[in-house]
């Protein structure tokens, strides 16, 4: 199960390479502009002054078999009694998320599969809320110095992206919502994205990735505002692969957050 989400990770950290400049659309200024207009629709909480958030996870283990294995999956086994009580605490800023046990992880001695299934588990939560740091820092669309390229589609644009070692297409609709995209490095990645538009602008509402290695992963999000910063609130793993399913909430979360300043080039 935990290997059909690896992938997810690879992903992301395929993404941060994405650093473009402009190729043409018409002109190299049309081209900046016309990501300029698109990078403003969304919303970038780690752009825009949030520095990392934290939650309590709620996450309810013995729902989590019978939505697995059905309604009369054992949760009082003596595995389902050891991890039935334990409390996470996820950690996420813009390089990824981090979750821990609260205040420990039980002694797994006597039942080392309950520890494989434990970090199978505490590692989807947080593949669920790294796979939506990318599109909370902007990464997603152009950031820096390789080549891309906007053209014209009937259903909207087409953006073309060519680095080293990467190339991508991202496909965007009359209104410059992402929909879906083919990302090629050493493996070939395609995602499909839905926003909702949001305080702050549009946020990611759901996601799937696929690649000829690992198979179909799909996320799911729901929001909240923490701070003035829109955060998930729920969280809904599914991979198609294994036919598993796993979703939680965030609670108590608790942000940093500082001022940004954008300051003008000079004249």
């Amino acid at each position: 199960m935990l290997r059909s989400f690896l992938f997810a990770i690879l992903w992301i950290l395929c993404l941060t390479s994405f650093c473009q400049s402009p190729k043409l659309a018409k002109s190299p200024s049309d081209a900046e502009g016309l990501l300029s207009k698109t990078k403003a629709l969304y919303d970038n909480p780690f752009l825009s002054g949030l520095i990392s958030f934290s939650c309590s996870v709620d996450f309810d283990f013995a729902q989590h078999l019978k939505s697995n294995f059905g309604e009369n999956a054992r949760t009082d086994s003596p595995i389902a009694q050891l991890l039935k009580p334990i409390r996470y605490q996820i950690f996420v800023d813009h390089s990824g998320a981090t979750v821990s046990a609260q205040p420990k992880l039980p002694d797994f001695s006597q039942l080392p599969l309950a520890a494989q299934l434990e970090e199978s588990n505490r590692n989807l939560i947080q593949t669920g809320l790294s796979n939506w740091v990318p599109y909370a820092f902007g990464e997603v669309l152009p950031i820096g110095p390789t080549n891309y390229q906007f053209e014209k589609a009937a259903t909207g644009y087409k953006l073309t992206m060519d680095g080293q070692g990467i190339t991508g297409k991202l496909v965007l609709d009359q209104d410059l919502h992402l929909v879906r995209g083919i990302i090629d490095t050493s493996q070939h990645i395609e995602i499909t994205t839905k926003f909702i538009s949001a305080s702050n602008g549009l946020v990611l509402a759901a996601s799937s990735t696929d690649t000829d290695h690992y198979g179909v992963a799909r996320f799911t999000y729901t929001y909240q505002a923490v701070d003035g910063f829109q955060v998930p609130q729920r969280v809904w793993l599914t991979s198609e692969q294994d036919k598993m399913k796993l979703n939680y909430t965030l609670t108590d979360c608790k942000t940093q957050h500082g001022v940004v300043v954008r300051v003008a080039p000079p004249t």
